[in-house]
């Protein structure tokens, strides 16, 4: 179904820590965790295993340092088969998340940059252009101008161009004009605007001020047990969620951003692009993990 989209994503690769735990802790308050591990992870990287995962041929614009965390990210990404041809190795310290995992599937996530803040703008840019991809997905786990120079440059050769806009930063948007799809989630949202989309006023008030400074020819805003809501700079539409058992929701917005990209750059139809990202969202908070709660094509279109 996408497997003539070629994809590119400019973004984060970290090692993730993840605990887990009844309860978090309050301040000065110490529990009992269930379990820890590992897991490959970084917004960059789960949406380039989105992508592959559900057929797209995918080129990974990264950085990672040379170490035992690197090579084990890279090994995985290539077992994927992701070009990652587009990611450079001579960074300080490969990017970690740690995540915390409450008993109710709900996280808490702190990031440690590393690499992802080394990667060069230019290289980036360079290796983007050579790919030719149709599709470009970013977020905002790197620098900001490696995101500004890899968007614009996107949008000046008519690759689709998506914005992922987590994690929840404040962000330049006026810098870079014109990407066909900006989707932060509820606390991005309030970091970009200043308004928490709670209700449907909130919501439109917010996808005002993003289209305004973004100039996006979509707002769409990723509204957890609610679904999503589109704006076309016209109309306001929330779609609604499938309903789940939610297990884990770390990763659930990559995995939705990246059905939602295929599926338009596929039709062209953004309400069925949304629809398909929220059948994807409501598979991954039902499994544990990020990668390995990637659906395939054939588990969204089941639903």
């Amino acid at each position: 179904m996408f497997s003539d989209i070629r994809a590119a994503v400019v973004g984060s690769i970290n090692m993730d820590l993840i605990l887990t735990m009844e309860k978090v802790p309050q301040l000065g308050e110490n529990v009992v965790g269930t379990d820890y591990g590992y897991a490959n992870g970084g917004k960059g990287a789960n949406q380039a295993t989105a992508l592959a995962t559900l057929g797209a041929k995918v080129r990974m614009i990264g950085k990672v340092a040379d170490d035992e965390n690197g090579k084990a990210l890279l090994e995985n990404l290539k077992n994927k088969k992701i070009d990652i041809s587009g990611v450079d190795t001579d960074g300080s310290q490969t990017g970690l998340a740690v995540i915390i995992l409450d008993g109710e599937g709900k996280n808490r996530i702190v990031v440690y940059e590393g690499a992802n803040k080394e990667i060069d703008s230019q290289n980036a840019v360079k290796s983007l252009i050579d790919y030719k991809p149709d599709l470009l997905l970013v977020q905002f786990e790197t620098n900001e101008d490696v995101v500004i120079n890899c968007v614009n440059e996107a949008v000046k050769n008519n690759i689709v161009t998506v914005i992922d806009c987590g994690p929840a930063k404040a962000f330049d948007l006026e810098k870079m004009q014109g990407a066909h799809i900006i989707s932060p989630n509820e606390s991005e949202t309030k970091a970009l605007t200043g308004i928490y989309p709670d209700n449907d006023d909130n919501i439109l008030k917010a996808s005002k001020i993003l289209k305004e400074r973004s100039k996006a020819q979509f707002i769409v805003l990723k509204l957890g047990e609610r679904g999503c809501s589109l704006w076309d700079g016209e109309n306001l539409k929330i779609i609604p969620p499938y309903k789940t058992n939610v297990v884990d929701t770390t990763a659930a917005g990559d995995c939705f951003t990246a059905a939602m990209a295929l599926e338009y750059l596929r039709s062209g139809d953004i309400v069925k692009s949304c629809d398909m990202g929220n059948k994807a969202g409501s598979i991954a908070v039902s499994r544990m993990g990020a990668e390995s709660s990637m659906p395939t094509i054939e588990e969204i279109l089941n639903i």
